[in-house]
């Protein structure tokens, strides 16, 4: 069991770091198109870098063990049943299909309701508008707008809740299944006592054939609960995946193109060097714009309302003038 358990975590822990290794390299890779045009990929990237990664090791490292070893202790189970008494066996096989039914049906819902609740949460508004406020906080304290905030991820979160409700519901009704062992036990007794009363086998062989195939069933189901880890981790793994086979349209790693010799080129104003020019007066001849201060994600009149919410459109247009007056006096 512990080189068991070690092997398992050692391949877990060597996959995601090989995970971590190429999404950080493809990420490194993208041009600034990719960060531009992808709402919310600072907190994507952070997310899929940690958190994506440690849902595949953690299932990687116990939930796949588990689940095996469940599966053989299932068919160990039905192997010495039918070895003993296969009349009973083959009459209760049937009765696997109740077992492993609303696994899959479970598995399958909750593969769609986890993507679903990430992608809502991540590239969604919910992680869009934590992100804003956390990068720029200082904004949003100056504009005391926390309670407009919070009003705002409140109201974003309502799907992720509705998803998540229905997500217990599904996982509800997979654990409120299990009950039905109970009914296969019942029936193994009947038909096992039949068998003892006419047709003369051993009451303590009948006993543990039934057993066996509850024992067995009950591990099965046991092993099927983890498939809702392998739905999270299955979602989390597309989402690495999907950005460690984006190619970017500017590759910085592509082999393509001319490679010059010897490198000599020149700095140019109005086609005269650089530096055959006064440095004094160059300087006097350019200006700098900062362009530091954070907004948020939305339009200009929206940020602009940040500072006076109840501002008319005029009073908006006159502000968004004067920003575009410095500006230029900026230059001089």
């Amino acid at each position: 069991m512990h080189a068991e358990g070690y092997c398992w975590a050692r391949t877990a822990e060597r996959q995601a770091s090989r995970m971590r290794e190429r999404y950080l390299r493809t990420v490194l890779r993208q041009a600034m198109e990719y960060f531009d045009l992808k709402v919310g990929s600072t907190s994507e990237v952070i997310t899929s870098v940690s958190n994506d990664s440690l849902v595949v090791q953690d299932v990687l490292r116990e939930k796949v063990p588990n689940f095996v070893m469940n599966c053989s202790m299932f068919l160990g189970s039905y192997a010495v049943a039918f070895a003993l008494l296969w009349h009973l066996t083959l009459v209760a096989l049937p009765s696997v299909l109740l077992l492993i039914t609303p696994g899959f049906m479970y598995g399958r819902i909750l593969i769609g309701l986890a993507r679903q609740i990430r992608e809502q949460y991540t590239r969604g508004r919910p992680g869009a508008i934590a992100e804003q406020a956390v990068s720029s906080v200082r904004t949003v304290y100056s504009f005391v707008a926390e309670s407009s905030t919070m009003v705002q991820f409140s109201a974003a979160l309502e799907e992720s809740a509705r998803l998540g409700i229905k997500q217990g519901l599904a996982k509800g009704v997979a654990i409120g299944s299990n009950g039905i062992t109970f009914t296969i036990w019942a029936f193994n007794v009947w038909y096992g006592s039949r068998l003892v009363m006419y047709h003369g086998y051993q009451g303590g062989t009948v006993f543990a054939v039934s057993a066996a195939i509850v024992v067995g069933g009950l591990t099965l189901g046991s092993g099927l609960l983890n498939v809702k880890y392998f739905s999270e981790a299955s979602s989390a793994a597309e989402r690495v995946q999907e950005v460690i086979q984006r190619v970017p349209k500017i590759d910085s790693e592509s082999s393509a193109g001319d490679e010059l010799a010897n490198v000599a080129g020149e700095v140019t104003l109005d086609g005269v060097d650089i530096r055959r020019l006064r440095l004094k007066w160059l300087h006097a001849q350019m200006g700098l714009v900062s362009q530091e201060p954070a907004l948020f994600a939305t339009s200009i009149r929206e940020n602009i309302l940040f500072g006076k919410e109840d501002a008319t459109e005029e009073e908006v247009v006159a502000n968004k003038i004067m920003q575009i007056k410095l500006n230029v006096l900026a230059l001089y």
